[in-house]
Parts: structure tokens; sequence; C-alpha cells
């Protein structure tokens, strides 16, 4: 895709970390920017940053890990943008202990968000990206702090 101007990115984990730059350089060309993220004040933060650059945004607060929170995101997207060119499964957490010292709630959360998460995200969007016909990527990170 080369020319991004108008076109529409969703991204999850949005509110801060590599989804928050992700956000800003989808901005910085233009692109009308879908943030996602189960943090809502950090969300709230972040679109209105985005916002003041003069892209036209949607904050979603979400937990990926939640299909049905997934798929009310994509129909917000929807309604609000139609057509989502560039999507970042960007969402991931980690249980911030050792392997054998995570607890079977660390794992089911971890895989909740990281598995199920990018799993969801993709069944709720990609079906439409490719219905439409237009050029699209979907890229799937994850990260931790």
């Amino acid at each position: 895709m080369k020319d991004l101007k108008g076109k529409v990115a969703v991204v999850t984990g949005a509110a801060s970390g590599i989804g928050m730059s992700l956000a800003r350089a989808c901005a910085a060309e233009g692109m009308r920017v879908v943030l996602a993220d189960v943090e809502g004040e950090a969300l709230e933060r972040a679109s209105r940053e985005i916002a003041e650059t003069g892209s036209e945004t949607l904050a979603v607060t979400v937990d990926v890990s939640s299909e049905a929170e997934v798929r009310r995101l994509a129909e917000r997207t929807a309604e609000r943008f139609g057509a989502v060119h560039l999507l970042f499964c960007n969402a991931g957490v980690g249980a911030g202990s050792l392997l054998w010292a995570s607890t079977a709630k660390d794992w089911e959360w971890t895989l909740g968000v990281n598995l199920w998460g990018t799993v969801h995200v993709v069944n709720a969007f990609v079906p439409a990206m490719l219905s439409r016909g237009e050029e699209g990527r979907v890229v799937i990170t994850s990260t931790t702090s």
C-alpha cells in the first residue's frame, strides 16, 4: 500500500508502547485511526493525542480475549468508517513471573490475550476486509512491558 491518506487503521493495544507508536505513524500518514485497548483512561489520552494531529479517531475500550467485545469493535469500526485497510493485532500481555511460577490464572490471561485475542481480531475483521476487494494488510505483533 503506497497511499494511506484517508484509509482506515485499527490498532489493538493502542494506548501505549508499540501500539501507540503505530497509531501515531498511521495518523502521520493521514489515516483515520481506530484505537483499541483494555486500559480506558490511557486509551482516551492516546485518542486525544492522535486527534490533535488532525486524524479522525475512534477509541474503543475492548478486552481482546472476549470474542463479543472484539465483534463490537468491528461493528463500531464498520459503522463509523466502513472499510479497514490496516489491521494491527498488537495487544499483548505477560504474567511477569517465571514460567514455572505462573499460576493457571496467569496462563489463562496470557493465552486469552496473546492467542485468543489475535484469533478474535482476525476472525472479526479479515472476512469483511477480503469481501471489499480493497488492498489491505494484517500485522500481528505482541509486546509486554
